[in-house]
């Protein structure tokens, strides 16, 4: 699918431990109808182990049809698989049948987002149906969730973040806060809800856990093993703090307590159990959880490299093909 993590040679998936890869390098990708030129982001060829190949159909069928046919490979040893969607990003190109379902929005832009989350939908219900067809699914942990927020505002495409502040790019709660499922058939109950924290790091640290090794030692990390919580060997996870940051804007979150720096001098706080909608701007109320919240995030920050830009971020749903 989607591989937005660099486009240089050296950081291709196949450079990055990947043995098998379908998709296109880039922030985005036309679904329906496009004409491959590798000179415009959108149009990229689409590539199978870096070879270009022609896709018929939507794309988001074709990234679901993948999956499948690699699930129902036969497989000798234990395999990992990321599939990453470009749907629901911009833009909006689901097919007629699927945008003439939903006729019943009036809204047109939340009439065409609609159209391209449910493609995205099937596509992930081939994806698991080849996992129970296969027989895998008892041996086989699932993890979905978003990247971010969705963009809402003048370069909204159509997405709805209820009572969530801010949206893509923001380090308020409709920035960052994502669903989030986990699924295991024969090991996890099903219908659980936690309302813990946790991070789409954590993914990581799971799956470490259960491969009966370690996290390296040679750096921190921040994801925690989600399994002693979800099976219920632990009635609750371990008090924890999560970190962002984006160019000039980070945040810290613990135990309720969430301070967002929205600029370089500019620190807000929020109790997300009475305040999940962040409107009540805390921080001179109580300087010594600001104070405390600030230098955890300072510490946190020291681990990192410098911000590529330090200015906001330009938001990629905004660009067109």
């Amino acid at each position: 699918g989607k591989w937005h993590l660099g486009a240089a040679p050296e950081f291709l998936p196949e450079k990055r431990g990947f043995q098998h890869t379908f998709g296109f390098v880039g922030g985005g990708h036309r679904f329906l109808d496009w004409k491959p030129d590798p000179k415009v982001e959108y149009q990229v060829p689409i590539l199978r182990n870096g070879k270009e190949v022609k896709v018929t159909g939507h794309m988001t069928k074709a990234l679901g049809d993948e999956a499948a046919a690699f699930i129902r490979r036969k497989h000798d040893n234990p395999w990992f698989l990321y599939l990453a969607f470009n749907a629901p990003h911009t833009p909006h190109e689901p097919t007629k049948e699927r945008l003439d379902r939903f006729s019943g929005i009036s809204d047109p832009k939340r009439r065409r987002y609609a159209a391209q989350l449910s493609l995205m939908d099937d596509a992930i219900g081939d994806t698991l149906e080849a996992l129970n067809e296969s027989g895998q699914s008892q041996s086989t942990l699932v993890f979905f969730f978003s990247d971010n927020g969705g963009p809402v505002g003048a370069n909204g495409n159509g997405s709805d973040n209820g009572i969530l502040r801010g949206g893509k790019g923001t380090m308020f709660e409709g920035g960052v806060r994502v669903p989030f499922i986990v699924a295991w058939p024969g090991t996890l109950p099903k219908g659980q809800r936690h309302n813990h924290p946790v991070s789409s790091l954590d993914a990581f640290a799971t799956a470490v856990s259960l491969a009966g090794t370690k996290p390296p030692v040679d750096r921190p990390t921040d994801g925690i093993d989600l399994i002693p919580v979800l099976t219920g060997k632990s009635k609750a996870a371990k008090p924890r703090t999560l970190c962002w940051r984006s160019g000039s804007q980070s945040a810290v979150l613990e135990n309720d307590w969430k301070l967002v720096r929205a600029g370089e001098n500019k620190q807000l706080l929020f109790h997300l159990e009475n305040d999940p909608s962040e409107k009540s701007d805390l921080a001179a109320s109580n300087p010594a959880e600001l104070k405390r919240l600030a230098a955890a995030l300072d510490e946190w920050d020291k681990q990192l490299v410098p911000p590529a830009f330090r200015g906001l971020r330009r938001d990629p749903q905004s660009r067109q093909p």
